[in-house]
């Protein structure tokens, strides 16, 4: 089996989402999503990463993964061309599942429990309004999860108070008042709510330390990324100084940044990645498995469609440390039904798969047949006037350019 094209979809509906399509030979095409920052993400894929993958056998993941990556890091790996390779990644594993006609999870070691437990990210979209119901009315919607059987729920709503200084201070009085959402959960509903506090990353250490000094009182499930995540070390110094368990973060990439994360042993509680940002199931996988052995926890990051909360929940299942997995009721309860051919199978706060082949879900063909759809395909390329993929980078003149490589947009 070969690979023939790489096709990339958007939807102006929807767009911070960008959806791939690997061709094959076989007639086999996988799928993967990346979200946010689409435009760079889609330059990545067709002038980068599919200059590595066409022609190539696209069960050779390991392979593949790392050609790119090599390809990648000459110049930085982090950014579009990190995200790329895991939308890639993705459709390739989706490829594989299909061609085994076997489920992905099984591929990937089997489940390793029977349902797996969501909760809820409070994004608005389209009439179901969960931010605004946090900041207005927390206990009015920590019920209505409930009613669905959803226990546990993430808010963040500290984070308009750090613009007026750069998450530089923020008072006491300011913290309490912010930190109202919580009080009204914990008054409607009681212990019977899980909380998790989203920090965006918006606060230095003694504001992020102060935070959590009032937040201890609601007992949060954790405390996600109060700070920049650049420095893993600055997350052993935030640990040492507070109660609360710390989730990070979706913002490190690949198994080495993450390594350097689980050196600071104590520095986090949870780990989190994002299948897209930090590389395709291929390395999140091992991250879970590195995670592991530190004997901690690991989720995902997930605002995205039905297709990325797929790949999500076939790799969670398929992971022994795998806690809460992250969806968002106002996306899964509106739009899916109108891109692809598979619901998000949501039930009494747990997600289900179904047993198709592969990721067991594709988008809708008159959805991919649109006339506002935007799809671009790259179904050739010269490769003796490629780019190094590694080796000497300069081993072309200057002066040589890509050709064949042919666009088209419907």
């Amino acid at each position: 089996m070969k690979i023939t094209s790489v096709e990339t979809v958007q939807l102006p509906a929807h767009p911070r989402h960008l959806w791939v399509l690997v061709h094959t030979d076989a007639g086999i095409t996988g799928i993967g999503e990346g979200t946010d920052k689409p435009e760079l993400t889609k330059t990545a894929i067709h002038n980068f990463c599919a200059e590595i993958m066409i022609g190539e056998d696209p069960l050779r993941n390991e392979h593949l993964w790392r050609m790119m990556y090599d390809s990648a890091n000459y110049t930085g790996y982090m950014g579009a061309e990190m995200r790329a390779i895991g939308m890639i990644d993705m459709a390739l594993w989706d490829i594989k599942g299909k061609a085994a006609d076997m489920p992905l999870y099984e591929l990937l070691g089997g489940k390793t429990v029977d349902k797996l437990k969501v909760y809820n990210t409070c994004i608005s979209y389209g009439d179901i309004r969960d931010r605004e119901l946090f900041l207005n009315d927390a206990g009015e919607l920590a019920g209505s999860l409930l009613d669905e059987g959803v226990t546990a729920m993430k808010i963040w709503p500290l984070d308009a108070l750090s613009e007026p200084t750069n998450g530089q201070y923020i008072s006491r009085d300011a913290v309490r008042k912010g930190l109202e959402p919580f009080r009204k959960i914990r008054d409607a509903v009681g212990g019977k709510m899980e909380i998790a506090f989203e920090g965006h990353s918006r606060w230095n250490i003694p504001m992020a330390v102060r935070i959590a000094q009032e937040l201890e009182q609601y007992d949060p499930i954790w405390y996600e990324d109060p700070i920049l995540v650049d420095d893993a070390a600055s997350y052993k110094t935030l640990r040492e100084s507070i109660k609360l368990p710390i989730l990070a973060s979706e913002r490190f990439v690949t198994k080495y940044q993450f390594r350097h994360l689980l050196e600071q042993n104590g520095a986090c509680d949870i780990v989190m990645f994002d299948v897209s940002y930090c590389g395709g199931i291929t390395e999140c996988k091992k991250v879970a498995a590195m995670a592991d052995a530190y004997h901690l926890p690991v989720t995902t990051h997930n605002c995205g469609s039905p297709v990325l909360t797929h790949v999500c929940a076939h790799l969670l299942y398929s992971c022994p440390n795998t806690t809460l997995m992250e969806t968002v009721r106002s996306l899964y309860k509106t739009y899916a039904d109108t891109i692809t051919d598979l619901k998000v199978d949501i039930r009494d706060g747990y997600i289900y798969l179904p047993d198709r082949p592969g990721l067991g879900i594709n988008m809708r063909e008159d959805v991919l047949s649109a006339k506002d759809t935007v799809r671009v395909c790259t179904k050739a390329v010269r490769r003796d006037q490629m780019f190094a993929v590694s080796g000497d980078p300069w081993a072309q003149s200057p002066g040589d350019t890509k050709a064949g490589k042919i666009e088209i947009s419907v």
